[in-house]
């Protein structure tokens, strides 16, 4: 017994026109918004960068009109370690000076300089330690200006950025705080910021 394959019904074309047009505006939105977002995350980080250095400030408040905190913001320093940066040069000071923690490993059509993995994190450990490029012998105690390593950066400094939870005194988050303040008028997203405002003014000022 056959059976027939009922007909795919079409959604309705007004309904569907008025989801696509509201997707497609929606996105539209989105991409104007995030490049507005691109520019004033670019001053935000350059002006908290210049807070830092001015004042050694890591954490700030992010405020409303009415100085009600919604968000705050606060600095990741970068991370730096130690790191075999000139392989040769760090392989011919362990062949020279620690011989025990160096070898050869025999591999089809080669050979490849081997320095024990344990000892070279022991090395990149203690100039991690020191802040400088030298190890200490646990042996003989002689300390050993090592080449071919140095501290180099691994993480770029960044700015984590928080919403405010609700709690007893305030019912409302964050987010629900800067909706309230955009519906209320008290917060304009499309207006230039007054920096960007006054530098005309300022122009004009000064223009003959």
């Amino acid at each position: 017994m056959s059976t027939v394959e009922e007909k795919a019904e079409a959604p309705d074309p007004t309904y569907l026109a008025a989801v696509l047009r509201r997707r497609q505006a929606m996105r539209a939105r989105l991409d104007q918004a995030e490049a507005l977002f691109e520019d004033v995350n670019r001053e935000a980080v350059s002006l908290l960068d210049k807070q830092y250095r001015a004042a050694r400030s890591t954490k700030a408040d992010v405020t409303l009109d009415d100085d009600t905190q919604f968000a705050s913001v606060t600095r990741v320093g970068g991370e730096a370690a130690a790191d075999v940066t000139d392989r040769e040069a760090f392989e011919a000071w362990v062949r020279d000076t620690f011989p025990d923690h160096f070898d050869f490993r025999i591999v089809p059509a080669r050979t490849e300089v081997v320095v024990d993995q344990a000892f070279t994190d022991q090395v990149l450990a203690a100039v991690d330690a020191t802040g400088t490029s030298q190890y200490a012998d646990p042996t003989s105690g002689v300390i050993h200006d090592v080449p071919g390593v140095r501290i180099v950066p691994k993480r770029s400094r960044y700015y984590r950025w928080t919403f405010s939870r609700a709690n007893k005194r305030e019912r409302r988050d964050g987010r629900e705080l800067v909706a309230d303040a955009v519906a209320e008028g008290r917060l304009d997203l499309d207006a230039p910021l007054p920096i960007e405002a006054a530098a005309p003014a300022a122009e004009q000022a000064t223009t003959p």
